[in-house]
């Protein structure tokens, strides 16, 4: 299991805050990875260290950064603070796995170095968690800035089935950002944790493995913010279709019902490609799916009615997912699943 792999490199951790004995067991671990974010990973802490809502213990795995980032870890005293060195940079799976180890708590969240929790990111997941036993993740909404505008990505208040919460998240209808999730601890080490193979998309990898076997719940208060980093891996575009790829052949569900939309998800990096004017790449990325995926995709000239179709569908659902018509409250009777 993915754990299991970077379980070697425990025998190598540099301890640089221990646990204090008398600081008593959390309810809820954070997990947060780090790698040279020197110069904002002071603010995303102090954004957990304000937090007073639950007991928390805040594990931060230092990837091996070469910046400022372990001055600044070590510049903070707190007893609900523990931090780990890796000797080199592994990876930021590999570091929320090792943080998934060592969680004392039942339940785990996680955090991205250059994101903001904000006030009750803590207390409303465990809320639901604790109420519905057979809910293994929770996700939250979120704000985030895009050209200077804030903006909000919303989730309805809301129960779902496995497998309703895996089709959506296949279906980009639901956003599984890291930074939102809360899990049970059992149901991520069920499944073995974050996927190291995985650079995209492991967020959403993840919520679709842990839905094989519990239910979901996603909450309409925006609880944390994320922040763009010019230097993240999300601004990284050339990495990003073999992981598509890889991503798209662990799943079975966009070889068989999903297929239209494995196709759109192909066509819409295509469309970002031409929007880039990278027409090179295009043919490129193309011809590796047309070698990977089984039943090839469509021909270029019909991914592009495939990116407008699925466009659509994607869009009708999450606006029947957020006005209530398929709406199920924490407490109320299911209703009928927004995919079928």
């Amino acid at each position: 299991m993915a754990m299991a792999r970077s379980s070697n490199i425990l025998t190598d951790l540099d301890v640089v805050h221990k646990r204090v004995a008398d600081v008593a067991t959390p309810t809820i671990s954070i997990v947060l990875p780090t790698y040279n974010r020197g110069p904002v990973i002071r603010q995303t802490l102090e954004s957990v260290l304000a937090l007073d809502e639950e007991a928390f213990e805040l594990i931060v795995i230092d990837d091996g950064s070469t910046d400022q980032t372990s001055a600044v870890l070590e510049s903070i005293r707190d007893p609900r603070l523990f931090v780990v060195r890796l000797p080199e940079n592994s990876g930021a799976n590999v570091a929320r796995n090792i943080g998934i180890s060592q969680a004392r708590a039942p339940y785990v969240a996680f955090l991205d170095s250059d994101d903001i929790y904000l006030p009750g990111r803590l207390r409303e997941p465990l809320a639901i968690l604790r109420k519905h036993p057979n809910v293994g993740i929770v996700l939250s909404a979120f704000t985030t800035e895009k050209r200077t505008k804030q903006t909000h990505f919303r989730m309805p208040r809301r129960l779902y089935e496995g497998a309703e919460l895996a089709r959506l998240a296949a279906r980009y209808v639901l956003e599984p950002t890291t930074s939102g999730l809360t899990f049970r601890k059992e149901a991520l080490t069920q499944v073995g944790g974050f996927d190291p193979a995985l650079r995209w998309m492991e967020d959403r990898d993840l919520v679709m493995r842990v839905a094989r076997h519990s239910k979901g719940a996603t909450i309409a208060t925006p609880l944390w913010h994320k922040r763009w980093q010019a230097d993240g891996i999300s601004s990284d575009r050339t990495t990003y279709f073999p992981a598509l790829l890889t991503f798209i052949a662990r799943h079975p569900i966009y070889g068989s019902e999903e297929l239209r939309f494995r196709d759109y998800l192909i066509a819409r990096h295509m469309v970002a490609l031409a929007k880039a004017m990278n027409f090179r790449q295009i043919q490129l990325d193309y011809d590796l799916a047309l070698r990977e995926l089984t039943p090839p995709p469509p021909p270029l000239s019909r991914l592009i009615p495939k990116y407008l179709s699925g466009r659509r569908e994607r869009f009708r659902l999450r606006r029947r997912l957020l006005s209530g018509k398929a709406h199920s409250d924490f407490g109320v009777a299911e209703s009928a699943p927004l995919c079928r």
